[in-house]
């Protein structure tokens, strides 16, 4: 079943208009000074809290102490469910880059169960291209690689080689490479082996942007072996929003 749409057609379509505006602010300084105050200006004016709260109670009325209360919580709340909308769809856009290059908080407990690449393996995968396949290249052509596994043992040789030779600098990176995968894969084991919620406040936000590009990639997958079309609701405490409940959709 779709997920409800919290926004009426107008309220959506002004959004969007506003969106080019914050894309801009987004990818700069992410000064939102002037833009949150004249959002919010306009939304409450055009959408009072009060007028969905009491919609019987006319507006020269005053409201109770307790009316007045649930007034300033839903204007509260729909700050943070304005932000969450206007962050949402940036950051689909942006992960969508970013993560082809660094592995998202998703992906590393999805990664399938296999070992992990030795210091070699790592190496080979940085400099296969343009310093070992050229190599075992001319190895072949001399007629010295006649099948499939001697090519791959001549690989795995000149990369043995070619790394001992390199500079104390590349041997630093592809370290760093080695110790990095092995930490991702020991934080997926230690999450099969104990359920614990995450409690790192940077960990979690960090997820929570990683949401849109996850649930686009996992939607396309969905449709293109099912056909099916999904979508998805999203919700808890943001650690960015004081740990207020956010909706995603």
């Amino acid at each position: 079943m779709p997920a409800a749409q919290w926004t009426t057609k107008e309220q959506y379509e002004w959004l969007q208009a506003q969106l080019a505006e914050y894309t801009v602010l987004h990818g700069e300084d992410k000064d939102y000074t002037h833009f949150w105050p004249k959002t919010h200006l306009y939304w409450f004016k055009r959408w009072p809290e009060r007028a969905a709260l009491f919609p019987d109670i006319p507006i020269e009325i005053p409201l109770t102490e307790e009316q007045q209360a649930a007034e300033t919580a839903a204007e509260k709340s729909r700050k943070v469910q304005l932000q969450t909308w206007f962050r949402w769809r940036t950051n689909a856009s942006k992960k969508n880059r970013g993560l082809k290059k660094e592995t998202s908080v998703f992906e590393n407990a999805l990664l399938p169960k296999s070992r992990a690449k030795s210091v070699e393996e790592i190496y080979m995968d940085m400099v296969y291209d343009e310093r070992i396949k050229p190599l075992v290249a001319a190895e072949q052509e001399a007629g010295n690689v006649a099948t499939a596994g001697r090519r791959m043992a001549l690989g795995r040789k000149f990369c043995k080689e070619l790394l001992e030779d390199e500079s104390d600098e590349v041997k630093k990176e592809v370290r760093e490479k080695y110790n990095k995968q092995k930490k991702v894969k020991k934080d997926v084991l230690d999450d099969e082996a104990d359920n614990d919620e995450e409690t790192d406040a940077d960990a979690i936000a960090k997820g929570i942007d990683d949401l849109p590009i996850i649930c686009q990639r996992f939607a396309r997958l969905i449709k293109k072996k099912t056909r099916f079309i999904v979508s998805f609701t999203c919700a808890g405490p943001d650690p960015r929003q004081n740990w207020d409940i956010v909706t995603l959709s």
